[in-house]
């Protein structure tokens, strides 16, 4: 299991609540940094942690696409640690 250690910062985008980058330590040794991960919140005021995307035009829409690709275990490894962190972070500022 990789070492996952997660740094949220404030957004300045309308729809973004806040923003976070993540380093994955591998087991074998290295790391990997990811940046631009976003923390959402849908229609139903569920907060969700984005990592990055890019948007490609696709007849008058546009689709979002992943920047990078992980397992979907270590896809959902990370995302969690992301909600955790935020939600630590909000907790301290409460109180």
């Amino acid at each position: 299991m990789a070492k996952i250690s997660v740094n949220i910062c404030k957004s300045h985008r309308p729809n973004v609540l806040a923003g976070a980058s993540v380093k994955i330590d591998l087991d074998g040794g290295g790391s990997i940094e990811v940046h631009d991960c976003r923390l959402l919140k849908n229609k139903s005021n569920i907060v969700w942690a984005s990592l990055p995307t890019y948007s490609v035009q696709v007849g008058r829409g546009y689709e979002y696409r992943p920047t990078l690709a992980l397992s979907p275990a270590l896809h959902q490894e990370v995302t969690a640690a992301i909600l955790r962190a935020y939600e630590a972070q909000t907790a301290e500022v409460g109180q």
